[in-house]
Parts: C-alpha cells; structure tokens; sequence
C-alpha cells in the first residue's frame, strides 16, 4: 500500500537513500491506477480505508448477528466520516447512523435495516466519492427475522467490503 506523498514529501526524501525506492513504488502504484481507470474499473475513493473492511463470516444465529451488526456499524459510520489526502471521500457523508448498538433481535433488525438505508444513499451522494456507486447496493430484503437478518448482513458485508475495496492505491499528489 502506498504512502501518502506530498510535493513536500518527495522533495524532502529525495536527499536520502531510500528516496528513489518509495518513489518508485508510488509511482507504480499511479500507474496501476490509471490503467485500473483506463480499463474501466470504476474507483470510488481517493484513498484506502482499510479499516472499514468486514472480515468475520456471514453471520449464523444470533449471537453472530450480534456481533457482526455492531462491527459493521462502527466500520460503515467511520467510513462515512473517512476524509482528507490519506481519507476515502473528498468530504464527509451527510449520512449518519442513529441505531445504538444492538442487544437483541429487536435492535438487531432495527440497526441493520438503518445500515441498509444510509449505505445506500451514501453510494450516491453527491460530491462525496470520485464516482458515484450504483453497483454496490444492498439489494437484501429489510431485516424483520432472524432468517432476514442474517440475509441482510451478508449482503451489506458484501457490498461494503465491494464498495470500500473500490480505491486509490496511490493518494493523488499535493
């Protein structure tokens, strides 16, 4: 993964021995991005957020659901807040999530249909990502039963990951 390098930043390593490495592999890196870009992969972020990517299995019963629910709520409210040169999006999201974290199947459902919402709308808001996302929707019924539930956080968790992995490997220069 490629550092965030600055005009600045290039010209303060490039005294020092390994300068011409870590330049190298930024510029391999832009490379790689624009032919991603000229081949037609669509990219959505101007940076990695590796951190809102999900990694626990789909979820089976409720215990699981539990967890990851409230996993993929601090991943997906963080990745809407992600900003700035080393951040995802150009400006935060307007979206935000309101659910507390969930305790029971009750707020379970209520959390991970709000989750459903918001990411969704999030996909295409205006200014926010280099391009919209119109591929990457969760299209999963509302959670309304455990069997439901698990259905739709397998396809958030999806579609987030889908969505988040969309970026810049090399930050744009400064």
């Amino acid at each position: 993964m490629a550092r965030n390098m600055s005009k600045r930043d290039i010209l303060s390593v490039a005294a020092s021995g390994v300068a011409a490495k870590k330049l190298h592999q930024y510029l391999l890196d832009v490379r790689n991005d624009t032919i991603s870009l000229a081949a037609g992969t669509t990219l959505y972020h101007q940076g990695i957020d590796d951190n809102a990517l999900e990694g626990r299995s789909d979820p089976s019963g409720l215990a699981e659901c539990l967890v990851v629910v409230n996993s993929l709520r601090g991943k997906i409210v963080s990745h809407l807040a992600s900003t700035g040169q080393a951040g995802a999006h150009a400006v935060a999201s307007a979206e935000e999530i309101e659910a507390p974290a969930a305790t029971d199947l009750t707020t379970a459902n209520t959390l991970a249909t709000e989750l459903k919402v918001d990411f969704n709308t999030h996909l295409t808001e205006s200014g926010v990502h280099l391009n919209n996302d119109s591929t990457n929707t969760v299209t999963a019924a509302n959670a309304t039963t455990l069997g439901t539930l698990e259905t739709l956080l397998a396809d958030i968790k999806a579609m987030n990951n889908a969505h988040v992995a969309a970026a810049l490997t090399a930050a744009y220069v400064i």
